[in-house]
């Protein structure tokens, strides 16, 4: 090896050691310092992007067991508010049976009543008042909460508390929303499809004819295949839905004249019923009972004598199939056994009704869907109470209602006067406003209450796409005419909407284009009147734009709302479709009074109160399991994310921390070597020296 001073490659080499060992030293120091394997991206890259998501995963999870523990903090609040309003109940249920004691007098009971009074007034400063984080538990106000319960966006658990207040506790807790039914030829009636409704919300997927076994025709359109399409999807809109039963009304009798002919029922012949010129009404309904009744078994359909020659025969499903009709009677003639249905070959079916019911007590939303065709489902558009019973009438019923029309609850309802409705600008005596009034006059007596709805007109047409020129007026004041633009369906309908949207002041009514271009049932243009007037058109060209053209009356629609079930029956007419009513019981409801209506200063109210107060307790009792259920939910939710947590905090140990016994190690190696490098570097750099010697 040649001798050279130019260049020390030792000194180099040690000089190289030196450094590596250096930053050996520096790096274990930094670790053991920080307590970190990963202080700086280079230090592992990959494993500073995993520890890092890691954390991301690990705070958040702790911040769920926070988020879920809040949860838990609120419930146990809302529980603890109902436990008190368990407490006063049971102390209201107990003076009530005292009252209902026959040995007290009116002074006892008006005393018994005072403390009840006060009570009730706590029960609703209770409910007004718990409240957590400022927001109100118990009033109704704080809808549906989302409790964020995990590290990722959208996991969350639901949290609904019923609203709790003296209105809606004590009425029953199977009150729900009945559906009307439909009447009409096996051809026009349409099952409900996808797109027909939408439940709180949430889009119902289209009957199927496989879940009615019961029905012999027109499955997908009965009350048994709408309520299972509804009940597919109970976990997400929080409404079960119930089949009432199928109820077709009699006719008024018509004797004097023999008949004969055959009838089939569901399929089923029931052979020929035959009456003389001097058959009674009573004998003609016996005629239909009995030969009805002797196919009950095949048909699911028993016939009912209403005893009425007015309410005639009755047939009733009581599992809700739908109800076909055929005939080969003379027009009108079946009438003389007491049965609604005329002369046809082609049958008529009836469809059962269903009642839905909210599974907290909440309120029940209805809304059309894709298709507009809501009333396919039997359901009007609206907010509706989840905890009273209701039943809609019929849209667009147009004829006045005499008195003695429709029996409501055995109460004989009067008729409907124009002077009741101030709002309407003709026919105001049709007008749903009116009719609602006449049933409100005697609701002390029935217990059922009619709310005007609010008034929709989408009998649209398919729209025409020419230019022409439309001019009308809506409820007598006439729009300023427009020109609509060929092939601009949408243009044409927002010149329209803008038309009857400018002089709304004066006719109460307005109007919104759908988007779409028009169908009898939906699309186009829709007018609305928010208070339930009559909504009267007249126009030319409006096919143009959306609308139908000439005189067009649109009648709006009222529900009735009881805290118990409601009975409708034929008056003493023979018009009960006058009212927009149909025969039947609706509501799904048991009786009950609500606790803001409780009064036991009679023994008869004290009755009433008892039972009231057995559903109030009854639906606080399942509000309290409600929230129980979901209390116990988040402890375990808590749990398992203290799990997840904990070993997800280790899986980034093993990849962030570092490792003391090894980087101890590695500190000492690196001292030595320091140590080492710098002694040999100095014997390097001393090398060169050895060349002066052969200079001497």
């Amino acid at each position: 090896m040649p001798l050279v001073i130019n260049t020390n490659v030792q000194s180099l080499n040690a000089q190289r050691q030196l450094v590596k060992s250096g930053a050996d030293l520096a790096r274990a120091q930094e670790r053991l310092a920080s307590g970190l394997r990963i202080n700086k991206a280079a230090d592992d890259a990959a494993g500073l992007a995993i520890s890092n998501r890691l954390t991301s995963q690990v705070r958040g999870l702790n911040q769920a067991v926070r988020n879920a523990n809040d949860g838990v903090s609120m419930i146990q609040t809302a529980e603890g508010g109902l436990n008190e309003i368990t407490n006063i109940l049971q102390r209201m249920r107990e003076l009530s049976i005292q009252s209902a004691n026959g040995i007290y007098s009116d002074a006892d009971r008006s005393t018994l009543n005072a403390e009840v009074q006060q009570l009730k007034t706590e029960v609703q400063r209770i409910a007004d008042t718990t409240s957590f984080n400022g927001q109100a538990l118990l009033d109704g106000s704080l809808g549906n909460v989302a409790l964020q319960i995990g590290s990722q966006a959208f996991q969350t658990v639901d949290v609904n508390i019923a609203e709790v207040n003296n209105q809606k506790l004590g009425v029953s807790a199977k009150a729900g929303l009945s559906s009307f039914s439909q009447t009409d030829l096996t051809a026009n009636l349409n099952g409900l499809g996808t797109g027909d409704l939408v439940l709180n919300g949430v889009a119902i997927d289209a009957a199927k004819a496989s879940a009615d076994t019961a029905s012999s025709v027109n499955k997908t359109s009965s009350a048994i295949s709408i309520a299972a399409a509804i009940n597919e999807k109970s976990s997400l809109t929080g409404v079960v839905a119930e089949v009432e039963g199928t109820t077709l009304q009699g006719a008024a009798a018509s004797t004097g004249t023999a008949v004969s002919g055959a009838l089939t029922i569901n399929g089923v012949s029931i052979g020929t019923l035959t009456s003389t010129t001097s058959t009674t009404a009573a004998e003609g309904r016996a005629i239909a009972v009995a030969a009805i009744n002797q196919k009950s078994d095949l048909t699911g359909v028993v016939a009912i004598d209403t005893g009425d020659d007015n309410g005639g025969v009755t047939l009733y499903a009581a599992d809700g199939r739908n109800i076909s009709v055929s005939a080969t009677f003379a027009a009108g003639s079946m009438a003389a056994f007491g049965l609604s249905t005329g002369a046809t070959t082609t049958n008529t079916v009836t469809t059962g009704t269903v009642a839905l019911r909210s599974v907290n007590g909440g309120d029940i939303t209805i809304d059309q869907g894709a298709t507009g065709n809501t009333e396919d489902a039997g359901f009007s558009i609206g907010t509706f109470s989840g905890v009273q019973a209701q039943v809609s009438s019929d849209l667009n019923n147009n004829t006045a209602m005499a008195a003695g029309d429709v029996k409501i609850n055995g109460v004989i309802i009067g008729a409907s006067v124009a002077s009741d409705d101030t709002a309407s600008s003709g026919s105001n005596a049709s007008s749903a406003i009116a009719k609602a009034a006449a049933i409100n006059k005697v609701a002390d007596q029935t217990g059922v209450t009619a709310v005007v709805r609010e008034n929709v007109a989408v009998n649209n047409v398919a729209q025409d796409a020419a230019s022409d020129a439309v001019s009308g007026t809506v409820n007598g004041v006439s729009i300023t005419g427009f020109t609509t633009v060929a092939n601009d369906t949408s243009g044409s309908r927002q010149a329209f909407v803008a038309a009857i949207n400018a002089i709304s002041g004066q006719t109460g009514v307005t109007a919104i284009d759908t988007g779409e271009n028009g169908s009898l049932t939906g699309g186009g243009i829709r007018l609305i009147a928010e208070d339930g007037r009559n909504i009267e058109t007249n126009f030319t060209n409006a096919d143009h734009a959306g609308f139908i053209n000439g005189a067009q009356t649109f009648n709006g629609e009222f529900t009735l709302v009881s805290d118990k079930e409601i009975v409708i029956e034929r008056g003493t007419t023979a018009n009960i479709a006058n009212s927009g009513l149909k025969v039947g019981t609706y509501g799904n409801a048991k009786d009950g009074i609500s606790v803001a209506n409780i009064d036991i200063s009679t023994e008869a109210g004290a009755q009433q109160a008892i039972q009231g107060l057995d559903n109030a307790i009854d639906a606080v009792n399942a509000t309290r399991a409600d929230l129980g259920a979901i209390n116990n939910r988040l402890d375990f939710a808590v749990a398992n994310l203290q799990n997840a947590s904990e070993n997800t905090a280790a899986a980034r140990s093993r990849i962030q921390d570092a490792d003391f016994a090894a980087e101890t190690a590695n500190l000492s190696r690196a001292q030595v070597l320091q140590q080492a490098s710098t002694a040999i570097l100095a014997q390097a750099n001393a090398a060169p020296q050895q060349v002066l010697s052969l200079l001497q």
